[in-house]
């Protein structure tokens, strides 16, 4: 199965908005809304995706940065 990835949304550069959900980021589709990042991690790790990658920062979303990820071992 492909890499999945845990963000936030809605996506901004506000570093005071809120996070209103997290979706699970999979070639490009998103799947969600859940309310939580575990529950999204969750939900990413019973469909079979592996790695899982979840968000440490919430502003970022370069997915290229490597420090901006933790891989979650399932």
């Amino acid at each position: 199965m492909s890499a999945a990835y845990i963000e936030h949304r809605p996506k901004s550069s506000d570093p005071n908005a809120s996070t209103a959900h997290y979706v699970i980021v999979v070639n490009g589709k998103e799947e969600g809304p859940f309310s939580t990042q575990k529950a999204a991690k969750d939900k990413a790790c019973k469909d079979g995706h592996r790695p899982v990658h979840v968000a440490r920062a919430r502003h970022l979303q370069d997915r290229a940065q490597p420090a901006h990820w933790r891989v979650d071992p399932c």
